[in-house]
């Protein structure tokens, strides 16, 4: 699976690179003409601009235009219109995916004026005798893409800006009388111990424990009883997590379902960011903590095992419990879980940039904890 990061990097060297070959490219002709670079001036051009500008092309450069420079003039918005929208999507989504994913369609508009105007412009080249009416309409193109631009950076500067104002208060925070915060973020499939281990680690640093697939669980729950998966994740109470049933084979796969339902994971972001601030540490173990809930968690631990020996795990757990199991039904199970986690298409189940990946399949838990202890103290954390 592709990643943001890079794909950002991507498109931001190419947009520069772009710029860098317009500033070499087309500036000279924009200047001979007498005109003021649209890219700096970000104002757009007058109808008396854009005719000025194409009677001053001589026969070379409507040929340049044409041609080379046509190709220039969509490879640079197609990078430049990625490079924006991944930025904004970036910066947005950690406080609202959807929010993010909307205001990181502002620089598709930028787009959209960019190539109608480099269509209009080689309509004019083209025509034997350009009409007014052409030049207005490129101009007021030209306009609405400056326009848009602008509004577009804005969108990414206020972001920035929010972001920066957030992490200053953070820090703000860590400055004062109380003990730091610390985040242990713990992501990992079903039955791969990492519940265990996050017990372990919380109670080792004295931080604070949540189960966040408890809150899937408990929506899950719910929704078996008829209730609307958004309805009953907007109305999950903290009491909730201590319900009866909620480590059945049917909870476990009907949170499984309400997982992957955007709105749901939506909802459920703030009650476990407000929980990762807290002060005096706080241990989260899920499914995207470390990815998404919790990106800048100063530890992030990935714990997994193999399906058969995750799905033992598992059979052993539910034949103690009294519930009814085979290891074939159980590994199944297993199987169909990884897929529906590591395929969604929101916040699917994978392994942060910087997480220590902790494979417990030949570990007993005191060395499983021991290893997590170990992760932990190496970023910092102190008992």
């Amino acid at each position: 699976m592709l990643r943001s990061g890079p794909l950002l990097a991507f498109f931001g060297l190419t947009a520069l690179a772009g710029l860098i070959a317009m500033r070499i490219w087309t500036l000279p002709m924009i200047e001979a003409a007498g005109l003021p670079m649209l890219d700096v001036r970000m104002g757009g051009y007058t109808p008396d601009e854009v005719r000025a500008f194409l009677a001053s092309l001589g026969a070379e450069g409507r040929a340049a235009y044409l041609g080379p420079q046509r190709v220039l003039d969509t490879l640079m918005p197609v990078a430049l219109t990625a490079a924006l929208g991944l930025l904004i999507y970036r910066l947005v989504a950690r406080w609202s995916w959807w929010i993010g994913a909307a205001l990181a369609l502002v620089p598709l508009v930028y787009f959209a004026f960019d190539m109608l105007e480099n269509a209009q412009v080689a309509v004019i080249l083209r025509a034997p005798a350009p009409s007014d009416t052409m030049a207005e309409t490129a101009s007021r193109y030209t306009v609405a893409k400056a326009e848009a631009l602008r509004a577009a950076v804005a969108v990414a500067l206020v972001a920035l800006a929010a972001r920066a104002g957030e992490r200053a208060l953070g820090r703000g925070r860590k400055k004062g009388k109380g003990p730091m915060a610390f985040t242990v973020a713990i992501d990992g499939p079903a039955a791969a111990g990492k519940g265990t281990i996050a017990r372990a680690v919380a109670a080792h640093f004295g931080f604070a424990y949540l189960d966040t697939g408890l809150l899937y669980r408990a929506v899950g729950a719910k929704v078996t009883e008829g209730a609307d998966p958004l309805e009953a994740a907007q109305a999950l109470r903290a009491e909730d997590l201590n319900a009866e049933g909620l480590r059945t084979q049917a909870v476990a796969e009907a949170a499984s379902r309400v997982a992957v339902n955007p709105q749901v994971r939506a909802a459920l972001v703030d009650f476990q960011r407000a929980f990762a601030a807290r002060a005096g540490g706080a241990v989260l173990d899920g499914r995207d903590i470390g990815t998404v809930i919790c990106p800048e968690a100063q530890a992030k631990l990935f714990v997994t095992a193999s399906p058969e020996v995750r799905a033992e795990r598992r059979y052993l757990e539910l034949v103690e419990g009294g519930h009814e199991a085979t290891r074939e039904a159980v590994l199944d199970d297993v199987k169909a879980r990884d897929a529906r986690d590591s395929e969604r298409a929101t916040a699917p189940l994978r392994p942060a940039d910087d997480a220590v990946v902790i494979d417990t399949s030949e570990m007993s838990i005191k060395e499983a904890v021991a290893a997590a202890i170990g992760a932990v103290e190496a970023r910092g954390a102190k008992a």
